[in-house]
């Protein structure tokens, strides 16, 4: 199972210029926990997310809410991986860094999806896979 068949869905995209309490609108109107920031003159280059994490580290540092995503997020160092890669690849990428979503990216380097750990643990096929790859070997 490959991580771009685990991401169906299109992603929900925010613009750098956008505020932090746009993209908490943007979050709960789509009951999504990450925004992926694309260039405003191209939507489907990434350049970074803004996750519900993120919003509540702005608000805990009394940023005002006009705070713009891009001050607010993650730019240009954002976990993804492959659309065409194993989903242990966004199974193992998710526990190294500690994150609940990773960017699936097609191979041009375009958004093609989100994954979220509520993706993995949600099907069975998916958890027999991850159980399987990621079973110790018996000797």
């Amino acid at each position: 199972m490959t991580c771009g068949e685990i991401a169906k869905k299109p992603p929900i995209t925010i613009t750098p210029d956008k505020t932090v309490e746009e993209a908490a609108a943007i979050m709960a109107e789509n009951r999504v926990g990450l925004l992926v920031i694309v260039e405003r003159e191209n939507p489907k280059k990434p350049i970074g997310v803004i996750s519900e994490r993120d919003i509540i580290r702005t608000i805990a540092k009394k940023a005002p809410l006009t705070t713009t995503v891009d001050k607010a997020g993650t730019m240009h160092n954002f976990v993804y991986v492959y659309a065409d890669e194993p989903i242990t690849v966004a199974a193992k990428k998710m526990k190294q860094f500690q994150v609940r979503h990773v960017v699936v990216l097609d191979r041009n380097g375009e958004v093609y999806g989100v994954i979220s750990i509520r993706d993995l643990i949600g099907e069975r096929q998916i958890l027999e896979t991850l159980a399987r790859d990621w079973a110790p070997t018996i000797e």
